[in-house]
């Protein structure tokens, strides 16, 4: 592996990484990180939790609010747990290039890794497909995560407004926005969301963002064009949630007081 030469500094490929004014609180910032490939939100997780930890070391991790079509819920082998264990930290360089050669291609073992390190806490995901469904699984230090799964918008939010979690990685999978499925290979009923469809989810006067936005401590929007139906599909919906989530400027919506 070649020595980088910034390893602080150092982004998994293709990722548009911007900093944000606090939606709650002006005088500190929130980053917005755009990636190519889902499985590389996993190194912003790592990174922004470790901030926090600098902050107070015996801090709780955040929940991770996630929307996605699929369950990236695929588990470490304990060949992967060991070495994720094995992992410098402190060597952004090496954990980007670990998650791009070392972790699945499919896109569907970040969260599961994650949690392992106890990067997140408990996982809420919006999703398209299956039943609602919840299940634990333990860390590697013997801590309890539990995973609540939903299909439907409605109980999502309420389940979210009932909770009362101080900090959030909030993760959007563009994918979500699809009607059917497929990657390369689509099925018959394959169609982006309209606009109107887009907006219905990802509305920042809905309850469950005005409870979301003020605990978030970081934002990670994965394209996934080859699940969206190309990159026109996967831009087309982009515009349409930075339209609805961010200002003309790029930052955060006002919040109701």
């Amino acid at each position: 592996m070649y020595e980088n030469v910034d390893p602080q500094n150092c982004n998994p490929p293709g990722t548009f990484l911007t900093k944000l004014p606090h939606p709650a609180n002006s005088n500190r910032s929130v980053e917005k990180a755009v990636i190519m490939e889902h499985r590389f939100a996993f190194f912003f997780w790592m990174k922004w939790r470790n901030q926090l930890q600098d902050i107070q070391s015996d801090q709780q991790a955040p929940t991770l609010v996630t929307i996605d079509w699929h369950r990236d819920f695929a588990p470490p082998t304990d060949k992967q747990k060991k070495s994720l264990l094995q992992l410098d930290q402190s060597n952004l360089s090496d954990v980007s290039n670990y998650v791009w050669a070392r972790f699945a291609q499919t896109n569907d073992a970040h969260i599961r890794c994650a949690t392992w390190l106890n990067l997140v806490g408990d996982v809420i995901l919006l999703k398209n497909t299956a039943e609602e469904m919840h299940q634990t699984i333990m860390d590697h230090e013997g801590r309890e995560h539990t995973f609540y799964e939903f299909g439907d918008f409605e109980r999502f939010q309420n389940f979210i407004l009932d909770r009362e979690d101080q900090h959030i990685f909030f993760d959007i999978d563009l994918d979500y926005f699809i009607h059917g499925k497929g990657k390369r290979h689509y099925s018959e009923d394959f169609s982006r969301y309209t606009d109107e469809e887009i907006k219905t989810v990802i509305d920042p006067q809905q309850p469950v963002f005005q409870h979301i936005l003020p605990k978030c401590e970081g934002i990670t929007l994965a394209q996934e064009p080859g699940y969206c139906g190309g990159m026109l599909n996967s831009a087309h919906i982009m515009t349409v949630i930075y339209e609805q989530l961010f200002a003309a400027n790029g930052d955060w919506p006002q919040l109701q007081n």
